[in-house]
């Protein structure tokens, strides 16, 4: 519970910082937050095509992946799935 209030702590006044900076906030959080909704999307059809198909190297969902994908996008997702395939073969 604390961590929590301490993270919300942490991402209000990271915001507030942003804000008096002259970012614009709300762009920057609904950009991150459609990022990673359209990871998510990508991820899940792709585990879904590789194990259809008899691969067996998926990506999990979990935050680290989500957030990933929200920070760099397309290419964090490409990332995550050349990471996994890189460590199931060795």
């Amino acid at each position: 519970m604390e961590n929590t209030i301490f993270i919300m702590l942490f991402i209000g006044g990271f915001s507030v910082l942003l804000g008096t900076m002259g970012v614009d906030v709300v762009k920057l959080i609904l950009n991150f937050v459609i990022r990673c909704l359209s990871g998510l999307i990508i991820i899940y059809i792709a585990n879904f095509l590789i194990e259809s198909c008899g691969g067996n190297f998926t990506v999990n969902i979990n935050e680290i992946t989500l957030g990933v994908s929200g920070v760099l996008g397309i290419w964090g997702v490409l990332l995550l799935y050349a990471l996994q395939y890189y460590f199931t073969i060795t």
